[in-house]
């Protein structure tokens, strides 16, 4: 799926799970990365996971299966229809005024983020788009991702940032973590100084922008490279290294659940140049197998 073929409905999806990532940011135990605030990857959609507010829990799920938007606190719940024409204005309306019958009411910060528009969510009645098969897609291109990247990420034996929805730049991203300390260099730029303050490698998907048509997957350093890489024989054919970005790139229009060995040796090479780029030391551990029998995740991998 081309990001031209559903740029406005592909918009309107990024307020919506930036409406669910606001709660989790308000409300949340913090973490480094920001990693209180992804949203998980779930079977029908995204959603907030467990939140809670004084004493009451809440959560709030995006169904892109049945098309609706599921607010519940604790016994009580609220389904909100997604819809072609249903502006974010009123998204964001239905689902403060449901939390508010219940005295669940965070203050969160309604002005997007890491987004070309800044109309607040409760004036926003631009984006309004809304087309059940394309939801339908982008749901099944972010549980490849996410299964794509657990698999190469989970079995580590390091600290890391599990794959989930990114909802700043709509990425399903995970990260691999180092026992390094790295200031950001620009302490005034809020979101980056959190999320970039460790020696780390992040691995991601997104839906394409501007220079990528669709697809995309990215590998990157902290800190970043200031050095071009080689795509040696070790990468998946179609890979790269793109030097203004500073990324390891592989672009996939028509991804499917078949490209999964490939994910994981573009994973895998990026790795292994990263981490000497980053004179990473001791990493033998990471890399000890697992004590347990191999369950049928690992095994279908292998196929």
């Amino acid at each position: 799926m081309l990001l031209k073929d559903w740029i406005e409905e592909k918009e309107t999806l990024q307020l919506i799970s930036q409406i669910l990532g606001k709660h989790k940011l308000a409300t949340a135990f913090q973490e480094p990365q920001w990693a209180h605030v992804v949203l998980d990857i779930t079977a029908q959609g995204f959603s907030t996971g467990l939140l809670h507010f004084e004493d009451k829990h809440y959560q709030i799920d995006v169904n892109l299966l049945q098309h609706k938007i599921v607010v519940v606190v604790e016994e009580e719940v609220h389904e909100i229809p997604l819809q072609d024409g249903t502006s974010i204005k009123d998204y964001y309306l239905q689902i403060k005024q449901f939390l508010n019958e219940f005295n669940v009411h965070p203050e969160i910060n309604t002005k997007p983020q890491e987004m070309s528009t800044t109309i607040p969510f409760e004036e926003d009645e631009v984006h309004h788009h809304y087309n059940e098969e394309r939801s339908k897609e982008a749901l099944r291109l972010m549980q490849i991702a996410f299964r794509a990247e657990s698999a190469f990420i989970n079995p580590l034996r390091a600290r890391k940032v599990k794959p989930g929805l990114f909802w700043g730049t709509f990425d399903v991203t995970c990260i691999l973590l180092y026992n390094e300390h790295i200031p950001f260099p620009d302490p005034k730029k809020v979101i980056e100084r959190a999320a970039f303050d460790e020696s780390m490698i992040e691995f991601g998907f997104w839906f394409g922008d501007d220079k990528f048509a669709g697809p995309t997957f990215f590998v990157l350093p902290y800190p970043f490279s200031n050095r071009n890489f080689e795509c040696t024989h070790h990468f998946p054919e179609g890979s790269y290294y793109d030097e203004d970005m500073a990324e390891f790139i592989l672009p996939i229009n028509d991804l499917s659940t078949e490209h999964a060995q490939t994910l994981k040796q573009f994973f895998t090479a990026s790795y292994d140049s990263f981490k000497d780029y980053l004179e990473w030391e001791n990493c033998e551990h990471y890399h000890k197998p697992l004590d347990m029998e191999e369950n049928k995740a690992i095994k279908d991998l292998r196929k």
